[in-house]
């Protein structure tokens, strides 16, 4: 039962942070785009019956300026929303995965040889926007070593390739049938201070996100359709 309710975490985690990404580019574009009528940043929370915590106009109006000054260009707003989302995204399907459960059957079941990399992959973006205090994103050994060892460990090539055609590994998602994306990490060659989006791209974010978003959807839909067969 408890590894259930984790995996139920898990999971939801998984679609909130997703739903947040949109949500939050959503915002980052109006952001940009809207003229705000400055009595609306007076912003107030009532936290319980007898504490209200005011939010201070001049911060939020600061991020407004700076998103009005990067029209067409990534935000401050926009960086901090995508890179939240990637990061919760990438903790809650690597934490669902070390579960021994339905969902890793799935996964296993859809990915095939894939899977490592899947996880491989998954564990490197946890890793580097958890421990990263760089505005340019640089790696650090600790976000990688891990990986590396467990690679080697398993006797795998550190040259980590996963590629994801949707037509192909999660056809009941309907999408062209050259639809999907590929990561490339060389965890042997990765070195402290190198830039993670040189690594990892922006794009290559978004649809490894996406990825796990309709992984989780499909699992649940195929739950759902078991429980219903049974007697």
């Amino acid at each position: 039962m408890k590894e259930q309710q984790l995996l139920d975490d898990a999971l939801l985690l998984v679609e909130q942070n997703f739903y947040f990404l949109h949500a939050g580019q959503f915002f980052g574009k109006l952001a940009k785009e809207a003229q705000f009528d400055e009595t609306l940043l007076d912003v107030c929370l009532e936290c319980d019956s007898v504490h209200t915590y005011r939010f201070h106009p001049q911060f939020t109006k600061a991020v407004l300026e700076d998103a009005k000054a990067h029209v067409g260009q990534v935000s401050l707003f926009d960086y901090f929303v995508a890179f939240n989302a990637f990061r919760g995204i990438g903790m809650a399907m690597v934490e669902a995965m070390r579960l021994e459960s339905e969902f890793s059957d799935f996964l296993h079941y859809h990915l095939g040889d894939q899977y490592e990399a899947f996880y491989d992959i998954l564990s490197f973006v946890r890793n580097v926007l958890s421990h990263n205090i760089h505005a340019e994103i640089a790696l650090n050994a600790k976000d990688y070593h891990g990986t590396l060892k467990r690679i080697r460990r398993m006797g795998r090539n550190p040259q980590v390739e996963l590629e994801f055609i949707y037509s192909k590994d999660l056809p009941q998602v309907p999408a062209p049938d050259d639809y999907g994306f590929t990561c490339k990490v060389d965890f042997e060659s990765l070195q402290e201070g190198m830039e993670f989006l040189e690594i990892l791209p922006l794009w290559e974010l978004f649809m490894l996100c996406e990825a796990c978003f309709n992984l989780v959807q499909v699992f649940r839909e195929s739950v759902a359709n078991t429980q219903e067969q049974q007697p």
